[in-house]
This record gives structure tokens, sequence and C-alpha cells, in this order.
């Protein structure tokens, strides 16, 4: 028999062995306590969670099971030989699935003694299940989230303390397993309107592009700035490095460059590309787009373009470009910093600007139809109207030089030969107009004037065909510095602003006024008057129209129609105020403003 001492002695090794696995359940639940608390991420929690259980429960295996709130299933994972196994279970089945249907833990000492027991995932595996302790995992509103589950206790079986701390350790789990979910939600959320964000932001870009380019398409006089505004909008929306606009001829096909960035552009303009060459023909003639990230592997590529251009791409967006009267196509070469290919979305916006641009090259294409034949047309007319204004200054040269032959007085022949001159110059000024309107001539020339210099020279121009009408010219240079404008269109301007006011005054005379100033604002501000009748309210509202004449002999009705031209084509504007004896016409022209010079600092 043992004695008192051997058994005091194993008494108190069986407490210390106690003992020591309390600390350690201590520990664990410590540690259990510190990792709920040190991550949000789902996967690294449920692994901390069930690493510790199996030791403080003194279990082989733990298994915690989630519900899926949109499949109404258990699920878990599992790892077997280095792969992971999901397991899913139906409320109701299994010992898990029915402590999840009922809300109650179980505590069974043979699991195969249970017909609720599944072994087939011991029959897999080699795994013998005998003692099982499931309890349900449930969150601060009591609602069953997932069913904690160990297996087969090292010494005995679960006890109901067992029970109660796993019950314990479960809905602490809970409680974190719901935060998580919550902050993974939360940072869902945040990703989503993230993404909602930016699409938002692209979409508004988008539409500010498409916003120009319908401003651009609307405001462009010719067609080549329409194409250009609209090419250096498309390079910007789509991040394109280079970028061209090909028109198809409507007899052969071939495709010209109308506009080019990237490369040599001016060299490009002057190139052909036969009908259905390269990406960009093929593009025009099947009317299909193409993305083409690996140029050169392409059997459409022309290299030989590429080298004549100057620049080789490595990647091509090209959409084809369609309207009623022609074809064409936009083509946009690599990505800023060649790297990154082009995406759908970059075609996406390309074919949407495409359809945009295709629109306004109809619309150009129409608006310069009809302009053509509104110019033959007002041609017609204006050749009708200037016959009869050709009558006058022929009638002049034909009695100046009759008086010429008999003339012996040699200062009276130099007289009359000055006005035959002045004559001829009058039919040269109104030809040049004729011409000039015929072509549609918009170009201006803006330079550097010295204001007196030119004005006096007008003025002298101006003074001997006012004085045979009778009519004096009164100069008033307020201004005498610089202006910039085009000297050769300003004379026509006032060319024509005399000969309205002589043909209004009659041949009684009177005289006329020509005033240059400034505005408060810097603009140069010129005023042409005259003492005649005034204008009649009959024409005063359309008085700048072609061919507006009332009343007056050899009047064409062009001249103040040319005189507006110009004076827009400098940006300018002009105006009238007429009463009986006073008719003032004032143009504003706007003057570039001078650059602020910065004062050096002293060295100190």
């Amino acid at each position: 028999m043992a004695s008192d001492g051997d058994r005091d002695g194993q008494e108190a090794l069986r407490l210390q062995n106690v003992v020591e696995r309390e600390r350690a359940k201590l520990r664990a639940l410590q540690d259990i306590s510190a990792a709920l608390g040190s991550t949000l991420d789902l996967g690294e929690l449920l692994d901390m969670i069930l690493d510790r259980i199996s030791e403080v429960m003194e279990a082989d295996r733990s298994t915690l099971y989630l519900l899926d709130e949109e499949t109404d299933e258990l699920w878990s994972k599992v790892v077997q030989a280095d792969e992971v196994h999901e397991i899913r279970l139906k409320p109701g089945e299994g010992l898990a699935g029915a402590v999840a249907s009922t809300g109650k833990p179980l505590n069974i000492k043979d699991a195969y003694q249970d017909v609720r027991f599944d072994a087939e995932w011991d029959r897999r595996t080699g795994y013998r299940t005998r003692s099982t302790l499931c309890v349900p995992m449930k969150n601060q509103h009591g609602r069953t989230i997932g069913v904690v589950q160990v297996l087969n206790k090292h010494e005995g079986y679960f006890t109901v303390a067992d029970e109660q701390l796993l019950t314990a350790l479960a809905s602490h789990a809970a409680v974190s397993i719901e935060n998580s979910k919550l902050f993974l939600s939360v940072v869902g959320k945040n990703i989503e309107l993230l993404e909602t964000k930016e699409q938002l932001e692209k979409k508004i870009r988008e539409l500010d592009v498409l916003f120009e380019i319908t401003q651009v398409a609307a405001s462009a006089m010719e067609l080549d700035d329409l194409l250009a505004g609209v090419l250096a909008r498309t390079m910007r929306a789509t991040d394109a490095e280079a970028a061209s606009i090909l028109l198809a001829d409507e007899d052969t096909g071939d495709l010209t460059f109308r506009a080019a960035v990237g490369g040599e552009p001016d060299r490009v303009k002057r190139m052909t590309i036969k009908a259905g060459q390269g990406i960009s023909g093929w593009v025009a003639e099947h009317g299909r787009p193409q993305i083409v990230n690996e140029v050169d592997k392409d059997p459409r590529h022309s290299s030989h373009i590429s080298d004549e251009v100057g620049y080789h791409p490595k990647s091509v967006l090209c959409v084809p470009l369609r309207w009623d009267e022609g074809t064409g196509a936009l083509q946009l070469l690599n990505k800023s910093g060649g790297r990154a290919p082009f995406i759908d979305d970059d075609l996406k916006m390309a074919t949407v600007i495409a359809g945009h641009l295709s629109t306004a090259i109809a619309q150009a294409q129409s608006r310069a139809e009809q302009a053509r034949e509104e110019r033959l047309a007002t041609l017609g007319r204006f050749l009708s109207s200037m016959l009869h204004d050709l009558k006058t200054p022929l009638t002049v040269i034909s009695g100046y030089t009759q008086m010429l032959v008999p003339e012996q007085d040699e200062d009276a022949r130099r007289e009359t030969a000055a006005s035959i001159r002045r004559q001829v110059q009058l039919l040269k000024t109104m030809m040049g107009e004729t011409l000039a309107f015929a072509k549609g001539e918009r170009r201006i020339l803006i330079r550097r004037v010295y204001l007196h210099t030119f004005f006096e020279d007008l003025a002298e121009q101006l003074k001997p065909e006012l004085a045979e009408r009778g009519i004096r010219l009164e100069l008033a240079l307020h201004d005498r510095g610089t202006a910039h404008f085009d000297e050769e269109k300003m004379q026509r301007v006032f060319h024509n602003l005399a000969r309205n006011a002589a043909e209004a005054i009659g041949e009684d005379g009177g005289a006329c006024r020509l005033e240059v100033d400034r505005t408060d604002g810097g603009a140069l501000m010129l005023t042409f008057s005259d003492d005649g009748p005034g204008v009649s309210d009959e024409i005063r509202g359309r008085l700048f129209e072609s061919f507006t004449t009332h009343g007056k002999k050899g009047g064409t009705g062009l001249g103040l129609a040319i005189v507006q031209s110009i004076v827009e084509d400098h940006g300018g504007t002009i105006s009238v105020e007429s009463m009986p004896g006073r008719t003032a016409f004032t143009i504003l022209l706007p003057q570039p403003q001078p650059k602020k010079r910065t004062r050096p600092e002293a060295a100190e």
C-alpha cells in the first residue's frame, strides 16, 4: 500500500497539473482576446480563433462555421494535405446544422451513436471522431451567425464547464466577426463609392470634351480649323500621344491627312494614302473601328508611311468617319508614355467623338457649299448692278479724254490727266472688291502701324476724290501713337465710307470728318462722319447687308457690307448713328495689351 506521503505527493502533482492547465487556458484566453482585437481581416481572424480554441478546449481540432445570409447555409474552410476545402451545410444537416437550427449547444460523448452525425468527412480523411462539442455563435442581438465545433478532447469527454467556456468564447468571437463583417462592408461601400466617383468624374470629363467639340463645330469658320480643334480635344480625352484625321476623295477613295499632330505635321498633310491601304485605309473602307496594340505584327500596317512621316506608333486606335457625302477615319496613336495600350473605354469615347465629328464635317461642307452658292448668286446680282456703276467713271474718263485732245494748256492737260487716273483707280478698287468678295477672302495681315503716318497718307488719298464733289475732309488725330491692324484692308474700309458719304451728300457739297482716338479700355476708336441728309428709316436696319442702297446714283450697295466684314475679321465692331445733318460710323478695334515688364531687384 502507498504511504500517506506518496498519496499526498500524487495529489499535489495532480493539483499542480490542473493549475498548469488552467494557467494555459488563461493564457490562451488572453491570447484570444488580444487576437480578436488585433485584426479586422476575416480570414486571419478565423485562423486565430480556431488555433486558440483548440488549445483552450484541449481538443484535437476545431471548426468554425459561418452562416451565409444569401444562401442560408453554413460554410467552413478546412485544410487537408495543403489544399483548402469548403464545407457547406444546410440548417439541420449534421451536428453543426442541428445547433444552427435550434440555437442550442450539443455535447456528445460518441458521435457515431447520434443519428445526426454525418461520417462522410471521416471516411474521406481517415479521421475518427469521438467526442464532439458544438455551440452556437450569437451576436449582440441574440441571432445565430455561426457554429463552433470542437472534436475529441485529449482526456475523457467535454464537460459542462467546457461547454460554458466554449459558449463564452463563441460569443466573444461572434462580436469580433460581426465587427469584421461591418468593417469589410464599410470598406466595400467606400470602394464602390470611389469607383462610382471615378466613373462620374470620367463621364464629366467626356461630357466636357463633347461640349467643347460642339462649340468648336459651331464656331469654326473653316473645315481645317474645325478638324484641328476636334483633334486636340480627342487626344486629351483618350490620352493619345499623336493623332490624325483623314478624309477620303469622293472619286478615288484615297485618303488625305487634313489634320495631324505628331511626327512632321506639315509633311504629313502632303501625303496621300491609297484606298484601303494601312490600318486607317482599312477602317475607312470597311467602316469598322480597330484597336491594334501591336502595330508591327498587324499585316495591314504600312511601315513605309511611318518612315515618311517620322513617327513610329506602337499602338493604334482608329474609328471610321461617315456622313452622306463622304468617308474618312479618326486615328489615335500611342497612349502618352507609349506603354499603356488602348482599351475599350478609349474606343467608345473615340466612336462617340467620331459621330459628332462626322456630323460637324457634313454641316461644315454644307455651309461651305451654301456660301459658294450665295456668293455666286450675289455675284450675279452684283455684276448686274456693277455694270450700271461702271457707267459713271467710264463716262467721266471718256469726257476728260475728249477734253484732253484739243487742250493746249499744259496745266489744264495735267489736271485732266490726273482726273482720268483717279477714275481708273476707282475702277481698279471696284474690281478688287468684287474679286475679294467672290473669293470669300477673310484673311488679314495685322501689323504695327504708326497712326499719324497712316491716317495723314489716307487723308491725302481721299481729299482729291471728295474735293471733286465739293466735299472737304477734316482729320482729327487725338491719338498719334501706334496700333495693330491690316493697313490695306483698313484703307479699303475708309475708301468705302468716303464713297458712301459722297454719294449720300450728293452734288451740293458738304464736309466729312475722320477722328482717331482711344477708348478707356485701350481699343482703337475710329469715327467717320458726314453732314449729309442721314440714313432713311427704310434701310437703317439692313444698312450693312449686301446690295442695300436707296436713292444713290452709282451705288452698288456692297460697300458697307465689305466694311463690316473687314472690321469683324479684325475682331472689332462697327455702329452707326444717323440723323438729318449728321451720320457717323464708329469702328472699335481691340488692341493687344502691352506686356508688363518686371523690374529687376537691386543687388544687395
